[in-house]
């Protein structure tokens, strides 16, 4: 056997072996060419192809193998023997494109279907679980509420439920049409149009218990805003008439008129009772969807809505009891003008008084100031004096004295209108009053002038005092720059001179620092004062503040010991 000829076998040999991988390949892939089926099959084809797919390199393999011994066969054969080799060659490389080609059209279709019905399947559990969670939500009974704001409230969140619920439409609208896709690639039951179907009525179902609930929730708030509403109109009715008879109470005119008044007044007041027995039915309907405690309260409001009109017919009918009772009665006039005097009398002794206390409070201070003058030796003049040397608890017992005493005047305020009210009802008497009505003047403008005055002392010593109970804050405000300026300046010092000189000024920092953390502390014990002084708002800011700058000056204290040390 020639050389040619033992060439010739071993390429026919290799090309047989090529042929046969790509021909058997093709097979498989043939056999596995398939999108349709259940979901097992699928996967199966899948690893058969991408079996297939990774067994690629053994077909090239051997492609190779022919190749070289093609390429040694064209290089020592005759003509013939190549020109047939070229044409085996031809041949076999178009096939192996066919097969390669194949291969990864039918891997990547089966592989495609696949993973579009992975991603369906997800998408198919995530809505499944939200269609659980949206219906065990919905599965509970309405709960009852307390009021309009609960029920208002709860309509809000049944209706953030729908629109969630709505939302989900276009995803429902997706996943059909992706089932519907999906079928028509793999012909699986699980995607069929009975599937899409159900998964339709199962949402239609949870949508349509969505906007039930929200229709009923919504009725249930619009009764009880009704309800509500008529409520707050038939109180502002009644307070409209209990107006109108304090009007007609107060206006001058003969007593049969007014008792004509009074009679048409307690007509209208009695034909209203239609209106109130609605409101009671109506009441009834809200307590039938309210909670429990909600229903006590609708029921006390509407039973409260009936006393308040029987109270306003009692008032009607003791009006018009007593203006009948009160006509030409000299005795009650007398009687009223005596009762007027001695409350005259009361309030002038009272604010006398209260001058006194205004007067002794401020000598007091004065007299107190003018010794602290004389014993420190100084020269500056008498209101200096008393801004700069009253200690703290001068001010205060001052501050306090005058605000019992504006207190004091602001509690009898109603005495004045009691007064004034008194005399308005002399008025209506036909004897003369203008010898009360003089006095009532007097003693009305003598209590706003005391009360201006109380009120600008007051003031006066309320500012003082702000100031000085803040000290230790401006205090620490300005140690804290000293110790910030001290701290740099010393951070980067290597003379001697400078050193000591630095060292010096730490330690009066530091003495500083121990008379602040007492004045502090001290600040810190007075929480009740702050809170008198400045309001409860005001007082927890300053506490806070307070807090900090305690912190503030232990950080700092500590960063000048430290400092300190490190200089010497």
């Amino acid at each position: 056997m020639t050389h040619q000829e033992q060439q010739e076998i071993l390429f026919m040999e290799r090309l047989e072996a090529a042929l046969s991988w790509m021909q058997a390949v093709q097979e498989r892939l043939r056999v596995n060419d398939n999108t349709q089926g259940p979901r097992a099959a699928l996967e199966a084809r899948l690893r058969e192809t991408e079996k297939i797919h990774q067994s690629e390199h053994e077909g090239r393999v051997k492609m190779d193998k022919m190749l070289v011994a093609a390429e040694v066969l064209l290089q020592n054969g005759d003509q013939e023997a190549r020109n047939i080799t070229h044409a085996r060659l031809k041949d076999l490389k178009a096939l192996w494109e066919e097969t390669c080609t194949f291969i990864i059209h039918c891997h990547s279709r089966i592989e495609w279907v696949w993973l579009h019905w992975s991603e369906y399947l997800k998408a198919y559990e995530e809505f499944e679980i939200w269609l659980v969670h949206v219906r065990r939500s919905l599965e509970p009974e309405v709960e009852l509420q307390l009021g309009v704001k609960e029920k208002l409230w709860q309509v809000d969140n049944q209706r953030v439920l729908l629109s969630d619920v709505q939302s989900q439409a276009l995803l429902l609208e997706r996943l059909v049409d992706e089932a519907a896709a999906l079928h028509n690639r793999i012909q699986d039951p699980s995607v069929d149009q009975n599937a899409q179907e159900q998964l339709q009525q199962a949402y239609n179902s949870i949508r349509d218990r969505a906007e039930e609930r929200l229709s009923v929730l919504q009725e249930m708030a619009e009764e009880h805003q009704m309800y509500q509403s008529d409520v707050l109109k038939f109180q502002s009715w009644l307070v409209s008439k209990t107006k109108e008879l304090n009007t007609l109470t107060e206006t001058e005119d003969t007593a049969e008129n007014k008792l004509r008044a009074l009679q048409t007044l307690d007509d209208s007041v009695a034909s209203e009772e239609r209106t109130l027995q609605h409101i009671e039915g109506m009441a009834e309907a809200v307590r039938a969807n309210t909670s429990p405690r909600g229903a006590e309260v609708v029921v006390e409001e509407a039973e409260e809505l009936r006393l308040d009109w029987q109270r306003l017919r009692q008032s009607l009918c003791e009006a018009g009891e007593g203006l009948k009772s009160s006509m030409d009665s000299q005795s009650q006039y007398q009687s009223r003008c005596q009762r007027l005097g001695e409350d005259i009398v009361q309030l002038r002794a009272l604010l006398h008084r209260l001058t006194r206390d205004l007067e002794t409070a401020r000598d007091g201070d004065r007299t107190r100031d003018l010794e602290t003058a004389r014993d420190g030796d100084r020269t500056r003049d008498l209101e200096t004096a008393r801004e700069g040397d009253r200690t703290e608890e001068q001010m205060v017992g001052q501050w306090r004295k005058y605000t019992n005493v504006r207190n004091t005047l602001l509690a009898e305020e109603s005495q004045v209108e009691h007064l004034k009210a008194q005399l308005k009802e002399l008025f209506r008497f036909s004897q003369d009053s203008r010898h009360l009505s003089d006095d009532v003047l007097a003693v009305v403008k003598e209590q706003q002038s005391v009360k201006c005055r109380a009120m600008k002392l007051c003031v006066e010593s309320e500012l003082g005092l702000r100031q000085v109970l803040q000290d230790p804050l401006h205090g620490f405000s300005q140690w804290s720059q000293l110790v910030s300026q001290v701290l740099e300046s010393s951070a980067e010092v290597s003379e001697f001179s400078h050193i000591a000189m630095l060292v010096q000024n730490i330690e009066r920092l530091l003495k500083h620092s121990l008379q602040l953390q007492d004045r502090l502390h001290l600040m810190q014990l007075k929480r009740d004062l702050l809170g008198s002084v400045f309001g409860s708002d005001r007082a927890e800011s300053l506490m806070t503040e307070l807090n900090a700058t305690v912190r503030n000056r232990e950080l700092l204290h500590s960063q000048l010991l430290q400092r300190k040390g490190r200089l010497r």
